[in-house]
């Protein structure tokens, strides 16, 4: 007789989807998730499940209608924002940014921004620009970014891309991103529990959660207000100040999943070679997914002490939303999502690997990394931080404790030109 865990393994997705109210309790009994907020989009409707507590400290209980800072899943929103456009024929996909928003932009077109493969160095750019005009200000700023790659040519995780991206809809429309995205997305899918609040009105957004980062087991509280530039209005395409619920991103997800003209959205635009071995790359706002007995899209977000993501099968239009007031929140999910089957195997014979060949120094905007042979490894190191052991899966990938680490673009004699780690790439730097 087939029970839950049978389920589970073979379509993670619709089960998890099914009971929302189960999923919510089975992960709120984790030592890692303080509280949490399920929708489950199946059969044409959505249901909805809460557990746990909103605040450790004063053990307000989690419901379903709590608010909850949802970070980079509105990057989906926006892309979903610029696809509306693309349909109503405003713009193409193969139009260069450039034509709508002036700046030294190179060969950069709208797919790019959408599927993180322009190569602008922006990736993680976290700047207060204020609240008026904070979009275009922060879009002024980035116009001194240099380029990790050619346009189109591999995947990087780029917040300054879809901050971009919201700009070129406030060009297009004359109208503010979120004036935009409430009249043409949120509104449309009944979304009425969900608004924009910065880090620092956070404070005062008592019916939302509050923030937890959790260590052994252990939760320690947050405070209500967040002193942190990525949440701020110049971020607001990319995650900076939405605040949602799982109810209404699951009445998203279902419009979305039902209007004509999104599939494209949810194909391969931009494959990531190396790292993750079920997470194959891009689609538009979606990231694409396959692992042994599924294929499926998800994009997730975070913001200081909560977690969450969504989880989309396209072939049978079930998704599960999942939020949570943790840090480690989003890490539950997924391992529940990839739990089915083991890893696709290594991409090449791993065979003798010459080492002193990765070695080097990798930069970006946001970080320079040290990579030297120790061992039968690597040992990548990062200042301020402890050193990251490097174990080769295969010639491309190593695996660490922090996730997997991709070495890119290697040349005749096995050199590397750059490598992606946490889904952002940075480029071998000779110079020193």
């Amino acid at each position: 007789m087939p029970n839950a865990l049978d389920d589970l393994a073979l379509d993670p997705i619709g089960t998890l989807a099914a009971d929302p109210q189960a999923t919510a309790e089975r992960l709120a009994a984790l030592p890692s998730v303080v509280g949490v907020q399920v929708a489950g989009v199946a059969g044409g409707t959505v249901g909805v499940g809460a557990a746990g507590v909103a605040d450790a400290e004063t053990g307000e209980p989690m419901t379903t209608g709590t608010g909850f800072r949802v970070g980079s899943v509105t990057k989906l929103l926006t892309a979903d924002l610029v696809m509306r456009c693309v349909l109503d024929g405003l713009l193409g996909l193969d139009d260069p940014l450039a034509r709508f928003v002036p700046g030294p932009w190179g060969g950069v077109l709208v797919r790019h921004l959408l599927s993180h493969s322009s190569g602008l160095d922006a990736g993680d750019v976290f700047v207060d620009t204020g609240n008026d005009d904070a979009i275009a200000r922060y879009v002024e700023m980035l116009r001194g970014a240099g380029s990790l790659f050619p346009p189109g040519a591999t995947f990087s995780y780029c917040n300054g891309g879809v901050v971009l991206a919201g700009r070129l809809v406030e060009v297009l429309l004359g109208r503010t991103w979120r004036e935009a995205l409430r009249e043409k997305v949120l509104d449309p899918a009944s979304m009425r529990d969900t608004g924009f609040v910065t880090g620092v009105d956070a404070e005062h957004d008592l019916s939302s959660v509050r923030g937890h980062v959790v260590r052994g087991g252990e939760p320690a509280v947050l405070p209500r207000r967040i002193d942190n530039p990525m949440c701020t209005r110049g971020l607001d395409p990319a995650g900076g100040t939405l605040v949602s619920t799982s109810a209404d991103l699951g009445r998203f997800t279902l419009a979305h999943l039902r209007r004509p003209g999104t599939e494209v959205m949810r194909t391969l635009h931009v494959p990531a070679p190396g790292g993750v071995a079920t997470m194959l790359g891009a689609g538009f706002g979606w990231m694409v997914w396959a692992n042994a007995v599924q294929s499926s899209v998800r994009v997730g977000g975070a913001n200081p002490g909560q977690s969450g993501l969504i989880a989309a099968d396209p072939a049978t239009r079930t998704a599960v939303v999942v939020l949570t007031n943790s840090d480690q929140g989003i890490d539950a999910v997924t391992a529940l999502l990839d739990r089915p089957g083991p890893p696709p195997g290594p991409e090449t014979d791993p065979g003798p690997v010459d080492l002193s060949r990765y070695a080097g120094r990798y930069v970006s905007q946001a970080a320079a990394v040290d990579i030297a042979p120790t061992g039968d490894g690597l040992l990548a190191h990062i200042e301020g931080h402890p050193g990251l052991p490097l174990a080769p899966r295969d010639r491309r990938t190593f695996d660490s404790p922090g996730g997997p680490v991709a070495f890119l673009d290697f040349d005749d004699r096995g050199t590397p030109d750059s490598l992606r780690f946490r889904m952002r790439v940075m480029r071998r730097d000779d110079s020193t």
